[in-house]
């Protein structure tokens, strides 16, 4: 059998950021990004995006106590939060996240089926820079990470 050179992922992103396919600002802030939804496709959808716009360090749970684990060991930057968790109300979630987070800024999206989700308000004051519609569309992403890569420079 014929030994295979592969490219390796690293290069492949960096050439299709360097193409200019990409023009999303980077976010040195949120290298590590936390994804907790319920619904695994979400998960799966968002992180495939994420992956594609070069961000590698993405960690996805489904559940309320899952993110509580993961947050502790992997310290994420950003975290997309569904708002509409099974098992623990979301801004409870979102509460508990910042409070455990106290030495670094953690940023938070918001993941909702609606458009005008009738908890945004509160989410906003729980600490919700933004809100994302499910499903999830790449270029709403893009715009997403642009402008909260503006807010941090």
């Amino acid at each position: 059998m014929l030994p295979t050179t592969r490219t390796p992922r690293a290069e492949l992103k960096t050439r299709f950021v360097r193409d200019g396919a990409v023009q999303v600002p980077e976010m040195p802030s949120a290298t590590r990004i936390l994804i907790v939804d319920h619904d695994r496709r979400v998960g799966v959808a968002l992180n495939f995006m994420l992956d594609a716009r070069g961000f590698d360090e993405v960690r996805v749970v489904r559940s309320a106590a899952r993110a509580f684990a993961v947050a502790e060991r992997f310290k994420p930057g950003l975290v997309f939060l569904d708002l509409e968790l099974p098992d623990l109300e979301s801004i409870s979630v979102a509460q508990q996240l910042r409070r455990d987070a106290r030495q670094r800024s953690l940023r938070l999206i918001a993941l909702t089926g609606h458009a005008e989700h009738a908890m945004r308000e509160e989410a906003r004051v729980a600490g919700f820079e933004r809100f994302l519609t499910k499903p999830v569309v790449q270029e709403e992403l893009d715009k997403i990470l642009g402008k909260m890569a503006q807010a941090t420079t």
